[in-house]
């Protein structure tokens, strides 16, 4: 396992990768999402697995059209 922003910056890059979104707009959505959730979190060991999950759906969401 790396360091906390090695992990950081993989799982932003698996993100990017993954939905097509740019790795810059993906970075954004990825530090206001950490900061908000941190903010109230008592305990942070999962705390970056809520984040990825959270803004990998952001943006499968965005990319999804509508009907």
């Amino acid at each position: 396992m790396g360091t906390p922003i090695a992990d950081q910056d993989e799982q932003i890059q698996q993100i990017a990768q993954d939905t097509g979104a740019p790795a810059d707009l993906v970075r954004e959505q990825y530090m206001q999402t950490m900061r908000a959730l941190a903010a109230d979190a008592s305990v942070q060991d999962y705390l970056s697995l809520f984040v990825t999950r959270r803004v990998r759906a952001a943006f499968r969401q965005r990319r999804t059209p509508t009907r």
